[in-house]
């Protein structure tokens, strides 16, 4: 590993910052900031500089907490955690998906093959868009939480399985 790099005062600010999520091509960097009660933001790669960060336009990011967030290969599917009203318990899995004028819209819970009355929490989509692992305090957890995955099948995610004991 080399030593670690200050990518600048456009990423960092006066909040907590966090790096979250980088898009599969390696251009669109994810932040969360704990702002308004927790949102996400996208800075994108020119050059070798990254643009200043600036939040998600669209549905994703409300007065609730948004953080964690996995976005799809094609770019066009995003897959974040939100503890916004309307969910199953705690945080939850949602979906949103890039619309026409570049906003992230059609925003769906994932349900209760993913979200429980507990908290989930850290979804990544794998590359092949077919397997989404997560973490999860509910399901069958040995204890806090868990990493689980969860395969789509015939267009329906099946029920997910635990990866087990560490």
């Amino acid at each position: 590993w080399l030593d670690p790099e200050d990518i600048g005062s456009n990423i960092n600010s006066y909040y907590h910052d966090a790096s979250i999520a980088l898009s599969p091509d390696g251009e669109q960097l994810f932040i969360y900031k704990d702002k308004n009660g927790g949102d996400i933001y996208e800075s994108f790669k020119d050059d070798n500089l990254w643009t200043p960060a600036i939040k998600l336009y669209g549905e994703v990011n409300t007065s609730s907490y948004e953080g964690h967030v996995s976005i799809s290969i094609n770019g066009r599917t995003l897959y974040f955690v939100s503890n916004r009203p309307g969910g199953m318990g705690g945080k939850d899995i949602y979906r949103a998906t890039l619309q026409e004028d570049d906003s992230w819209g059609q925003i769906k819970n994932m349900g209760p093959k993913f979200n429980t009355e507990f908290d989930e929490d850290a979804p990544f989509i794998h590359a092949n868009g077919n397997l989404l692992y997560f973490s999860s305090q509910g399901h069958n957890s040995m204890g806090g939480f868990d990493i689980f995955f969860s395969t789509l099948k015939d267009g329906k995610w099946e029920k997910p399985t635990n990866v087990g004991a560490p």
